[in-house]
Parts: C-alpha cells; structure tokens; sequence
C-alpha cells in the first residue's frame, strides 16, 4: 500500500487505511497536523494546507532548497498533486516523535550557524519567492507605529520607557540603512521555538511555509527575540550578542563579511522596532475577547516582549 492511500481525494486522512491518529496543532484555517499510524506499525506526520496565503511554498522549498542544506529538516515522504485544489493539499512527513521545543543556549547557538548557511546562498533563481513573511515588512511596522505615535508613547509610559524625537530619527536611520546595505537573503520566516527541536542530538527546524526573501535581520529577531504564547523563554543580553556573534562568525567563514558593530546597531533598532509592534499585537489581543490565546499566556507573551525592548533601548542608549 502506498502513501497516497492514506489520504481520501477530498484530502482528509483515509480511516479505513490507518490505525490511529492524533492531532497536534491546528492551523491558522481550522484544519489540524496529525501524527497517524498505518496496519504495519509505521507512523508519520500528515500535514494539510494550514495557511491558504503559503499554498505550494513548503514542496517548492523541498524541492527547490533544503536539499542542498544539511538535513535539518524531516524527510518528505508523499505530497498531493500540484494541480488540485489549495484546500484539499497535503504534506505527508516522516515522525520524528515527540519533539521537545526549547531555546536553551546550545540550540539557539546551532540554529543560528544553520541559519548563516541558508542566508548564504545565492538567492537569484528563486524570484518567486515573495519579499513579505506573515507580518509587515519592518519600515511598515515603523510607520505604523510612528503614525499612532500618542499610542506608542502611552505604551511605552506604561512600561515606564520613552523614546524621545532624536531616539525616533536614530532608530529610523539605522532601519534603513540596514534594510538597503545588508543582502536580501533567504529567510526561514517562522524561526521561533516551537520550530526548532532536538533529534538523537541533531537539530531540527520545521515548517518551512513562510519561507520568503528579506534581511537577515528577520530570522534574527525570530530566532533570539520573538515571543509566543506557547514557547515562553528568557534572553539575556549575554545570550543575544553570543548567538550573533556565532552566526556572524559563521557567515565570514562562508565568504560573506557583515561589519558587526553596524550589525549590532542594526539589530537593536530593528528590535526596538519588532518588540513594540509585538506589544501593540498583544495588546490587543489582551483586549479580545475573541482571542485564541489564553490571557495568563499572552501575558507572560507580553513581559518577554518589554523584556526585549528594554533590553535593546538600553544598548541603544550605549552606543
């Protein structure tokens, strides 16, 4: 029996061809990951659709990128054909079983010497990618958030900061010079904990759906400083200059050479900028009573966010 039994024409795991099943996150469109098991003890990962806006994104980067990386990813066992419908596709992964999502230091440090190597290659025949991930480009999240300026600074009284007019021009200048000297590169797009997990020693990072082309400083800030509800974690400044300084490392020893006190600059107003537009998220979602996000979670979601920003201001506030 192959693996395309397993799934029905409508794109739904086939009951009558497996044993059990089990479901592990449901996506952004209502449908769930499942973990299931066929008659001959073999179990594996089923994967629809989750997100309508990444149809196809996820095989083309199988097909077209993560081959030539080191095997950081799970195998792709069986796919639906990509001439059916976005809502009836499917992705049929190899179980790595139950993963652990961490960010202790060890896992951050590797990630980010795999994040140098996919940020190295040369980007020039993959054009279809787009140019946005699943948030706002960050000169759109600095424009929002300097056009509802009295909300920003209420936000930041809240917390106890401000940030005066020259702090305003000093993070803007620093965003775009970083945006137009530092290469356009190929982004994971999603890098936070719940990505990343430990294998028999070896690192693993999922979901490549989000996959797209953008600073580097986007995998960054996900990978060291972007909160989620569900993976809560605490980032030093230690922690945030030792993952950047490996990841650069790394990068020289590719051939690609960043000055690293302007990438340093770089990162902090982009995470200045990153964490307060987080905050206004989360603020709003506080506010929800539709929210997903349980209220404790997100509120641990929202110190971990201050936590970055103070952090950030204050390093700014040393330069």
């Amino acid at each position: 029996m192959d693996a395309y039994s397993w799934v029905t024409p409508e794109g739904m795991l086939n009951d009558h061809y497996i044993t059990s099943r089990e479901q592990l996150y449901k996506g952004m469109n209502g449908r769930y990951v499942e973990r299931f098991t066929v008659p001959t003890g073999e179990s594996y990962i089923f994967k629809p659709l989750t997100n309508s806006a990444q149809h196809g994104r996820e095989r083309w980067m199988y097909e077209r990128v993560l081959s030539g990386l080191a095997q950081i990813y799970p195998q792709l066992i069986a796919a639906s054909d990509l001439t059916i419908a976005p809502a009836r596709s499917w992705m049929i992964y190899e179980d790595l079983g139950q993963l652990v999502h961490d960010s202790r230091e060890a896992t951050m440090l590797d990630a980010a010497v795999h994040m140098a190597a996919w940020h190295a290659l040369p980007v020039t025949d993959w054009s279809e990618l787009p140019r946005v991930g699943q948030k706002p480009p960050i000169r759109t999240m600095l424009d929002e958030l300097q056009m509802h300026r009295q909300f920003t600074d209420e936000l930041l009284s809240r917390l106890g900061m401000q940030l005066s007019a020259f702090d305003w021009d000093k993070i803007s200048r620093f965003i775009f010079t970083a945006v137009e000297e530092l290469p356009t590169v190929l982004c994971h797009g999603d890098l936070h904990p719940g990505n990343l997990a430990e294998v028999d020693g070896r690192l693993v990072v999922l979901d490549w759906e989000h996959a797209h082309l953008n600073t580097p400083l986007w995998d960054m800030y996900h990978l060291v400083d972007l909160s989620h509800p569900l993976f809560p974690r605490t980032v030093t400044p230690a922690l945030r200059e030792r993952v950047i300084d490996i990841y650069l490392d790394k990068l020289e020893s590719l051939g690609v050479q960043i000055e690293r006190d302007s990438f340093a600059g770089w990162y902090n107003a982009y995470a200045i900028v990153f964490s307060l537009w987080m905050l206004c998220l989360i603020d709003g979602d506080l506010r929800s009573e539709e929210c997903v996000w349980p209220k404790e979670q997100l509120r641990n979601q929202w110190h971990e966010t201050a936590a970055t920003l103070e952090q950030c201001m204050k390093h700014m506030g040393e330069e």
